[in-house]
């Protein structure tokens, strides 16, 4: 099977550089048949793991995009891409997205965060549409509604920050479709606050039809995971109390692994303590070349190591320099001062696949990020153990850490230094710098920013959102030119 997988991406490649940044229709083709929506659970239970199948997958938002296009993890990849913390080593694979020219409505990029995760929505509307009104579920199809809910919530999320600024002060402004049907009729963009509106009551619903449920695998969306949710749009949406006590709801059932491991786990493997949710790659599910090890392995011969193109992802050296000696973290990275070093100064070795075929899983939400949720709400809220919470997650990293005097802004700014340590490669940075209402600076004094990537954007700039893709502007009568993000 591997040998196809190979042939197929050397055609891949071929098209790619034949055709670099293309438009392609890829309306969101939703999976489901309608004839599906009158099902058994059993059926319905297979259309909610085709969602998280999806989720792992090359092709689903864009049929050539080698670079970018394989799931949840390939979009976290790519949002990290347009942040501040890391640098691409050379003009090479992520460049449009590095340099900004994938935001542009005709770019394949922009249509790969619309397309996944509308096609997930619409998924997951075939199994909300024929669930949400039954009297007699049983608690199987409660558990199937609550993922589906989650699924929608989370797709919606993403959606709303990646193509509209932060809530806080732009309740108003223009949001983004909010289909509640499978064949993805088309919606108007509504504003910021609409699509919040529809996030926040679908996911309490989906923690309450979650309790009890007891998952297969940490592939499938449980009550933790529903809370995980729900402390990352409280954090948005400036709500801090609801923030910490979905955090620390969340993570009540993980424990963090030895700090030692950080610099050394690799974090590919499933079974890691701190993992809460993700994907579990085997030889079936693994899209090789097309996927996150190849593009973040240092080591691995794909595209963003040693193989071709040498195209190392590596941290801003001035991130580096902030994080102390004794952080045991700081060894996921090379020093610029190694002697002989294997790959450059600055370049990760946080991302390691184990297998050496490119079957590493991937995280989606780890526990750590929880504790981060709960230290900085509760700082906002001046709640006093937001020190404590913090506390817990860095002395574990770092054992020279010792307990923060900081309160209030200077205590969450601390907090964000952590937060971009911790979760460096893990699909934040971007987020945190459009949440906190920061500028992108790859200029300033002391930068390792590439000049191909000089790219430096004011507080709500217009380069902070993805235009529309051209496709939705042409297919849908209640979107149009006037309506694109500049």
């Amino acid at each position: 099977m591997k040998k196809f997988k190979y042939l197929f991406l050397i055609i891949v490649v071929g098209c790619i550089y034949s055709c670099q940044d293309d438009f392609l229709d890829t309306e969101p083709a939703n999976s489901i048949s309608a004839e599906q929506v009158e099902r058994t659970p059993a059926a319905t239970s297979a259309i909610v793991r085709g969602i998280y199948a999806n989720l792992r997958s090359f092709g689903v938002g864009h049929p050539l995009r080698v670079d970018v296009d394989y799931g949840q993890k390939g979009i976290m990849a790519m949002t990290d891409m347009l942040g501040q913390d890391i640098v691409l080593n050379n003009f090479n694979w992520y460049i449009f997205l590095y340099n900004y020219n994938g935001r542009q409505q005709t770019s394949s990029r922009t249509n790969i965060f619309w397309n996944t995760y509308y096609t997930a929505i619409a998924d997951a509307n075939s199994v909300i549409n024929p669930l949400s009104d039954k009297e007699d579920r049983t608690t199987e199809e409660d558990a199937l509604l609550g993922q589906a809910l989650a699924i929608k919530s989370f797709s919606l999320f993403n959606l709303v920050r990646i193509y509209a600024h932060t809530y806080i002060g732009n309740e108003n402004a223009p949001g983004i479709p909010i289909p509640d049907r499978v064949d993805f009729e088309g919606k108007g963009r509504g504003t910021v606050q609409d699509v919040y509106d529809q996030i926040i009551p679908d996911l309490e619903e989906a923690v309450t039809l979650l309790d009890g449920f007891s998952r297969s695998s940490k592939q499938e969306i449980d009550k933790n995971v529903a809370h995980g949710f729900l402390a990352k749009v409280y954090l948005e949406t400036g709500d801090w109390t609801k923030a910490a006590s979905n955090a620390a709801a969340a993570r009540a059932s993980y424990s963090l692994m030895p700090g030692a491991n950080y610099a050394t786990d690799g974090f590919d493997d499933i079974s890691n303590v701190e993992w809460m949710w993700g994907a579990d790659i085997d030889n079936e599910s693994s899209t090789t070349f097309i996927s996150f090890f190849s593009h973040f392995d240092s080591s691995a011969g794909g595209y963003g190591g040693v193989g071709f193109g040498l195209g190392y992802k590596m941290i801003e050296a001035r991130l580096y320099d902030m994080i102390p000696d004794t952080d045991l973290r700081k060894a996921a990275w090379i020093s610029p001062d190694a002697i002989d070093p294997p790959y450059p100064a600055y370049a990760n070795t946080k991302f390691i696949d184990g297998t050496g075929v490119f079957e590493g899983d991937y995280s989606y939400m780890r526990a750590a990020e929880m504790y981060l949720i709960e230290a900085e709400a509760k700082a906002r809220d001046n709640d006093a153990t937001a020190a404590n919470v913090l506390f817990e997650l860095v002395s574990n990293r770092d054992p020279g850490y010792v307990l923060s005097t900081n309160t209030g802004d200077a205590l969450v700014e601390e907090i964000y230094l952590q937060r971009r340590i911790e979760l460096w490669g893990e699909g934040v940075s971007w987020f945190d710098l459009k949440r906190l209402k920061k500028p992108l600076d790859r200029t300033g004094t002391g930068t390792n920013h590439r000049s191909f990537g000089a790219v430096d954007i004011e507080v709500e700039g217009d380069f902070f959102r993805m235009q529309i893709p051209e496709g939705e502007l042409n297919s849908n009568p209640n979107i149009n030119a006037a309506d694109q993000n500049p």
